[in-house]
């Protein structure tokens, strides 16, 4: 809200009050705005790795700030974001706060830090000549934060332009004087997402920064997109589906992620931001930089870095300063402290297949044991992947495993399907193929031509097995064996079925399945292709108090390849008078 101009008139800045808690930076004398930015850069990005990562958002669109924490990520965030609200008029910065996702006392905790970084704010406007408020967009009322105690005239307007702002207020809020609001009612505004900073260059143009929780949904307003804490972020997978359009249909947008990294190798933000290997450069204090695998800028700032620029850690007893060294050699628990002090992506967490482990699979199915992904969209997609998989075939014994699904919604889950050779006491599975179709029928031709392939291989034979997850699709999977009667046995399979251990506790098929192709992962006797797609699918199975789950991704992924490989092993498994070895144990009957 505008209260008034120059001239003495009082003005609204728009017809509608925004939803919101306004902060507006009102300039009396119209200083330039250059100025004001060259304070603000000057008094508050005092630290190397700040002022090297401010230069780093000039060259690149998509770039991460990985520091030690309280290094001041997210205040930095918010003061980047004034800045290009500086730059250009009529902008919105949409600022995603993990916080905000995170329970109520976190909530308030951020809120007291939004609080504090009114204040500074407020303190470089004076500085300049511009006027920082605080209003209620909703009610119309302005309002004192915790800890300002000034009456407005306190502030340097005239008489009469307090009596324009007074009655302004009473004709559109009925209140005479801004309204002093607690640390609970700042907490309560920030955690309604109704926080909004505005900045205006007149009565009609104003820039904005938006804060949000970090949701796919919330995230998905155009303009400059800062997402902080993002190793902390729920479903970041989904918020970078939703992210990236929108940076996609402007060049002159940037998108800017902070964090530590995550203490779960499964989350997205490890295989997005996670350095090369051996990358281990000497410290420095403005800190180091690197390309990740997926492509982003990253600028890191170690404790050892900052501690080059005058960034200390401290003694929990006497507060006196000590080296990074001598801190990490105090840490009982190494893992946590090189996260958060040595910003190292430290490997474990509670995915079911370790990154480790799935990588050297993968490696082994780019090099040693050719294997490949494909995803399958027309008919000439699998003839072309059939082509590839004629040429690869050898003569060992092929089992087959199908994870069906008959829907082709965006956001459902691919129908995928596994072809494993086995090769001695090793497996590779050679092809992994995923679709989506709502017709059973195309299903079924497909599967139909993957066999006829496989069983017109010269030497080898036919393939031994088909094991299909009737879980969700008992009566379509009745009719997929009737109709493949004669070509392969198919092996109806569904994993919620209990199966007797005997001296043990009962476990479902699911939880039994999916531990013996971990186990042949874990003992480097499996090949599986090098596509990223198979790679996040993979990485989605968690294994929670020995159960595996998975929560399905915003492209409908629900470890379907996961399922596919492991029911193709079945395969090789089952039958009378076979022994595959899986795991380092010889299967039981019923598996």
């Amino acid at each position: 809200m505008s209260v008034a101009d120059h001239s003495g008139r009082g003005l609204p800045h728009s017809t509608t009050l925004a939803r919101g808690l306004e902060a507006i930076l009102h300039p009396r004398f119209d200083p330039p705005f250059a100025s004001c930015l060259k304070i603000m850069i000057a008094r508050y990005l005092p630290r190397a790795g700040q002022r090297a990562f401010a230069r780093d958002l000039e060259r690149h669109r998509v770039c991460a700030f990985l520091t030690r924490r309280q290094y001041g990520k997210t205040t930095n965030a918010a003061r980047i974001a004034l800045q290009k609200m500086m730059q250009q008029p009529g902008h919105t910065v949409i600022f995603g706060s993990v916080k905000l996702d995170l329970g109520r006392e976190i909530v308030r905790k951020e809120s007291e830090a939004m609080g504090r970084l009114y204040h500074e704010l407020a303190a470089t406007a004076r500085a300049d000549q511009l006027k920082l408020t605080l209003v209620d967009a909703r009610s119309g009322l302005a309002l004192r934060p915790p800890g300002d105690n000034r009456r407005l005239s306190a502030s340097g307007f005239t008489q009469r332009r307090e009596q324009l702002i007074i009655d302004y207020l009473k004709q559109n809020a009925g209140a005479q004087h801004p309204q002093a609001i607690t640390a609970d009612d700042l907490a309560e505004l920030y955690e309604a997402q109704r926080l909004e900073f505005r900045l205006h260059f007149s009565k009609l143009l104003y820039s904005r920064t938006k804060v949000v929780a970090l949701t796919p949904a919330a995230v998905g307003e155009t303009g400059d997109l800062i997402t902080d804490e993002v190793g902390r972020a729920k479903n970041f997978r989904e918020i970078c589906e939703a992210v990236k359009p929108i940076i996609g249909s402007n060049p002159d947008f940037r998108w800017l992620l902070t964090t530590t990294p995550p203490p779960d190798d499964s989350h997205y933000s490890f295989d997005l931001l996670a350095p090369p290997a051996g990358w281990d450069p000497p410290p420095c204090a403005a800190g180091n930089t690197y390309t990740s695998e997926s492509g982003i800028f990253v600028r890191r700032i170690t404790a050892y870095d900052a501690e080059l620029d005058g960034v200390h850690l401290y003694d929990d007893d006497t507060g006196a300063i000590i080296t990074p060294a001598e801190s990490r050699r105090r840490e009982a628990d190494k893992d946590a402290w090189d996260r958060n002090y040595a910003v190292k992506f430290v490997l474990g967490g509670t995915a079911a297949v370790p990154l480790l482990v799935l990588e050297n699979a993968q490696q082994r199915g780019r090099t040693a044991q050719p294997c490949e992904f494909f995803p399958i969209e027309t008919e000439t997609d699998l003839a072309r992947a059939l082509d590839w998989l004629r040429a690869r075939l050898t003569d060992g014994p092929v089992g087959l495993g199908w994870d069906l699904a008959t829907t082709e919604r965006q956001t459902s889950n691919p129908s995928a399907f596994a072809v494993v050779e086995q090769l001695g006491e090793e497996f590779a599975a050679r092809a992994v193929f995923t679709w989506k179709t709502a017709d059973p029928a195309r299903a079924l031709e497909r599967v139909r031509q993957i066999l006829h392939t496989i069983n017109a291989r010269p030497a080898g034979g036919r393939a031994r097995r088909l094991c299909l997850d009737a879980t969700n699709e008992r009566y379509f999977s009745s009719d997929v064996r009737r109709a493949l009667r004669g070509e392969v046995p198919v092996e109806l399979v569904v994993a919620s079925e209990s199966v007797e251990r005997p001296g043990q506790p009962n476990i479902t098929v699911k939880q039994q399945l999916g531990e013996r192709l971990v186990a042949a992962l874990e003992d480097n006797r499996i090949a599986l292709p090098g596509a990223r797609y198979l790679h996040e699918d993979f990485r989605l199975v968690k294994k929670e108090r020995g159960q595996f789950v998975c929560e399905p991704d915003g492209q409908g992924r629900h470890g379907d390849t996961f399922d596919a490989v492991k029911l193709a092993l079945k395969a090789l498994a089952s039958g009378a008078n076979r022994t595959v070895v899986l795991g380092g144990q010889p299967p039981q009957n019923n598996f």
